[in-house]
C-alpha cells in the first residue's frame, strides 16, 4: 500500500508539473528548433556546395550528428511532458519507429561493431541517411509553423505564393554555389533555373549536362519534385503520415482549399492519395525506361542509367520539360523507339490530368462503388477533363499531321511513324516542353497551334499549366448558352452556376493580358527580339510548358527577369496570385439598380 501510495504521490507530482510547464517546455523547444534547423541546413548547403578541407568537412559531420540528437531528445522530452504517452507514441508513430532504427544502427556500429558493409561506405550512406531524415524532420516542422499561421488569417494563397518563393530561393542559392556548377553561373541564370524548376517550366538559358554537375543536378530534380506537388504538399504529407494529430481542423480547412476538396474529411486523405500515387507511377516510370536503356545498352553504368530513368521520369511526370542532354530526346535514342515514347507520353499524359482525375478513374474504392451501384458514374470535373485533353489531343495530331507531314515529319520514315510521332509532339508539348521535332523548323501555323494548346494547358490539381481545360470547357459553354439565348449553362444535368463561369473568365482574360503585357515589355527590353520568338517564350513561360526556340539563352537579363516573373506567376496562378494580393471587402448590404450598356 505505501509503495502504490508513492506512484500515485510522484504521478500526481508529476502531472502538475507537465501542466504547469508544457507550454514553456514547448515554446523553449520550437525556438532550439528553428536556431538548429537553420544552423545543420546551412551546414548541409556548406557541405555538398562548397569546397571545404576535411577538417571543416569533418566538423559539419558533427554538427549534423548533434542536430538528429537534438531532435531525437527533444521527440522523448515531448513524450515525457504527453500526459498519454501510449496515445502520443501511436499518433507518432512514423517518427518513433526511425528513431528506434537510428538507436539501433548506432549500438550495432559503436557498441557491437557490426555492420554489413565496410565502416567508410557505412559512414557516408548513414551520413546521406541522416540528412534526408533531416530534410523531412525541416518539412515536418515547417507543416507544423504554417498550421499556426492560421491566427495570422493567411489566407491558402498567400500560402501558396511564399511556399514557391522560398523554394525559388533556397534553389537559386544552392545552385550559385562552386560545386554545383562547372564553371560557375551568374545570379540572374541560377535564378532563372531555379524559378524554371520549382515552376516545372523547363525552359533553360544554360545547358543543364555542360553547366551543372551531378549534384547540381540532383538539385534541380529536387526542385521539379517539390514544385510539381508544391512544398507544403510535401511538408503536410510527411507531417500527418509521422504525426496523425499535427493537423487541426483549421488547417484541414487549408489542405481543402488548397487541394480543392469538396469535403474537409477528404482533405488531408486525398493529400496522402497524391503523394503515394506520385511515387507508384514515377517508380514503374522509372522501371520501364531503365529497362529500356539499359536493354539498349545506350549509357556506361547502371549508375548513370538509373540517374537518367529517375530525372526523366520526374520530369515527364511534373511536366518539367527538363532534360539531361541537349536537343530534348533528339540524343537519347527515343525518337524512332515507341516503348520510350509511349512510357514518356504516359507520364506526361497522366501528370497533366490532375490527381483528382486520377483518383476518381482508377482508386479501386471508386471503381467497386461503380460496379455496385450501376446509378454512380466518374464525376463531372474528370468527364469534362478528359473529354477536353483527349478532343485537343486528336484535333491537334490530326493539325500537326497534316502540317508538318511535308516539313518537319519529311525526315520520320513511315506513316505509321508519322502518326505516332505527331501523337507524341502533341501531348508532351501541351504542358511539359518535351520534343523529338525541332521547333524552328516547324511551319509557323504549326507553332501557333501548339501557342492554342499550351494555353489551354492541363487540368485542375495536375503538373501542367495553362489556363486549364475546365476553364476552357465552362467558357465555352458559357458562349454557347449566350448564342442560344439560354440562361442556364447545363452539364452532366447539373446546372453550372454563375461564380465558376466568372471564375473562368476572370482567367481567361487576365491570362490574356498578362501574356500581352509581357510581349510587349518583352520587346521594350530586347529590341532585336521578333514577334513570334517573344509571343512563343512568353507563352511558354507563362503556361509553365517549357517548349522554347532557344533564344532566350541570348537575351538581356531584364528579358530574362520578365520570363522569371512569368514563370512564377503562370505556376501559381494569377487568380491565386489576384487572391493573395487583394484583401477582400465584406459586399455592402444595399444593392444598386442595373445597368445596361450596348455590346457588340
Amino acid at each position: 500500500m505505501h509503495l502504490f501510495g508513492n506512484h500515485d504521490e510522484y504521478n500526481g507530482k508529476r502531472r502538475i508539473h507537465i501542466v504547469k510547464n508544457k507550454d514553456r517546455i514547448q515554446r523553449i523547444l520550437r525556438i532550439c528548433s528553428l536556431v538548429v534547423s537553420i544552423v545543420t541546413i546551412a551546414c548541409i548547403f556548406c557541405y555538398h556546395g562548397l569546397y571545404i578541407t576535411p577538417r571543416v568537412k569533418n566538423l559539419i559531420r558533427w554538427v549534423i550528428y548533434g542536430s538528429l540528437f537534438f531532435y531525437v531528445a527533444k521527440y522523448f522530452i515531448m513524450l515525457f511532458y504527453s500526459l498519454h504517452r501510449g496515445n502520443y507514441i501511436k499518433q507518432s508513430w512514423g517518427e518513433f519507429l526511425i528513431i528506434l532504427v537510428l538507436i539501433a544502427q548506432f549500438i550495432s556500429i559503436n557498441i557491437f561493431h557490426f555492420s554489413f558493409i565496410d565502416k567508410q561506405n557505412f559512414e557516408n550512406i548513414y551520413l546521406i541517411f541522416i540528412q534526408f531524415y533531416f530534410l523531412i524532420i525541416v518539412l515536418v516542422e515547417l507543416a507544423k509553423a504554417s498550421s499556426t499561421l492560421g491566427k495570422y488569417q493567411l489566407s491558402p494563397p498567400i500560402l501558396m505564393v511564399a511556399s514557391f518563393l522560398f523554394l525559388i530561393a533556397m534553389g537559386t542559392i544552392l545552385l550559385m554555389m562552386p560545386r554545383m556548377t562547372t564553371n560557375g553561373i551568374s545570379f540572374i541564370d541560377a535564378l532563372f533555373t531555379a524559378t524554371s524548376a520549382s515552376c516545372i517550366t523547363g525552359l533553360s538559358v544554360v545547358s543543364t549536362s555542360a553547366c551543372f554537375t551531378f549534384k547540381g543536378q540532383v538539385v534541380i530534380l529536387m526542385m521539379i519534385q517539390l514544385g510539381g506537388m508544391s512544398i507544403l504538399s510535401f511538408a503536410t504529407f510527411f507531417s500527418t503520415f509521422l504525426s496523425r494529430s499535427m493537423v487541426g481542423l483549421r488547417y484541414q480547412y487549408m489542405i481543402r482549399d488548397m487541394m480543392s476538396s469538396d469535403r474537409l474529411s477528404d482533405s488531408v486523405g486525398l493529400l496522402r492519395s497524391i503523394v503515394l500515387t506520385t511515387f507508384i507511377i514515377e517508380a514503374a516510370g522509372v522501371a520501364f525506361l531503365f529497362t529500356y536503356w539499359k536493354s539498349t545498352g545506350f549509357f556506361i553504368s547502371d549508375k548513370q542509367n538509373l540517374f537518367f530513368s529517375i530525372f526523366y521520369t520526374v520530369s515527364a511526370f511534373n511536366n518539367g520539360g527538363f532534360v539531361l542532354i541537349d536537343d530534348s530526346l533528339l540524343n537519347l535514342g527515343v525518337p524512332g523507339s515507341y516503348f520510350p515514347q509511349v512510357v514518356i507520353m504516359a507520364l506526361v499524359f497522366l501528370g497533366g490530368i490532375g490527381f483528382v482525375t486520377i483518383r476518381d478513374f482508377f482508386s479501386r474504392r471508386y471503381i467497386r462503388e461503380r460496379n455496385k451501384y450501376r446509378w454512380k458514374t466518374l464525376m463531372p470535373q474528370t468527364k469534362i477533363v478528359l473529354y477536353v485533353t483527349f478532343a485537343i489531343i486528336i484535333i491537334g495530331s490530326v493539325l500537326f499531321f497534316l502540317i508538318e507531314y511535308n516539313g518537319t515529319l519529311k525526315s520520320v520514315g513511315g506513316l505509321g511513324n508519322k502518326i505516332f510521332t505527331s501523337i507524341f509532339q502533341v501531348v508532351t508539348c501541351r504542358t511539359s516542353g518535351f520534343n523529338v521535332l525541332d521547333v524552328n523548323l516547324m511551319h509557323i501555323s504549326t507553332v501557333l497551334l501548339i501557342l492554342v494548346m499550351i494555353f489551354i494547358g492541363g487540368s485542375p490539381s495536375s503538373t501542367g499549366g495553362g489556363i486549364k481545360t475546365t476553364t476552357l470547357f465552362i467558357v465555352i459553354k458559357s458562349v454557347i448558352a449566350t448564342i442560344k439565348g439560354k440562361k442556364d449553362i447545363e452539364f452532366n444535368h447539373k446546372a453550372i452556376s454563375a461564380s465558376l463561369v466568372e471564375r473562368a473568365t476572370t482567367i481567361l482574360l487576365l491570362s490574356l493580358t498578362f501574356i500581352a503585357i509581357s510581349c510587349f515589355l518583352l520587346t521594350v527590353v530586347q529590341p532585336d527580339v521578333q514577334l513570334l520568338p517573344a509571343l512563343f517564350e512568353t507563352s511558354s513561360a507563362f503556361t509553365t510548358c517549357g517548349l522554347s526556340t532557344g533564344e532566350c539563352a541570348n537575351w538581356n537579363w531584364m528579358a530574362k527577369l520578365i520570363l522569371i516573373v512569368n514563370m512564377y506567376c503562370g505556376r501559381i496562378g494569377t487568380l491565386t496570385l489576384a487572391f493573395a494580393l487583394t484583401r477582400h471587402k465584406k459586399e455592402s448590404p444595399h444593392q444598386y439598380p442595373d445597368l445596361y450598356i450596348m455590346l457588340g
